[in-house]
């Protein structure tokens, strides 16, 4: 039995696009989410499409195609986060807008799944397929 590459698994970026899809679903979409307020019904559904996207790089590819849709999904939100909080907005369409404001001490751990999520797939980008 071959011994786990923690250093490897750390860079795939398989894991990073399957725990940022989870946590972008249940922290980031559904746990905030006001069923009866349909701006945030229907702004929820286009959200959970980037959950869809990042669940297909996960499992339907691999090697390089999964790198480069890691970075290529994550990479964008990861620069809308920055300058979300660069610009100090804050969400509106809510009942509670002050939980939902984009400042640098609420958004660290976004940033960082994003941004890890992105950084595997620039790493991976011209990976030998295996």
């Amino acid at each position: 039995m071959s011994e786990l590459d923690y250093k490897k698994e750390a860079l795939n970026p398989k894991w990073w696009l399957i725990v940022n899809a989870l946590g972008h679903t249940f922290i980031g979409v559904l746990l905030p989410l006001d069923p009866d307020n349909d701006n945030e019904l229907m702004i929820a559904g286009v959200f959970l499409v980037i959950t869809v996207y990042m669940l297909y790089a996960a499992f339907l590819t691999t090697g390089r195609a999964q790198a480069r849709l890691a970075a290529v999904i994550a990479g964008p939100i990861w620069v809308w986060f920055a300058v979300c909080i660069a610009l100090g907005l804050e969400i509106t369409y809510t009942t509670d807008a002050a939980t939902q404001s984009f400042d640098l001490a609420d958004n660290v751990p976004p940033l960082i799944f994003w941004g890890m999520t992105a950084l595997t797939g620039v790493l991976g980008w011209n990976m030998e397929d295996e």
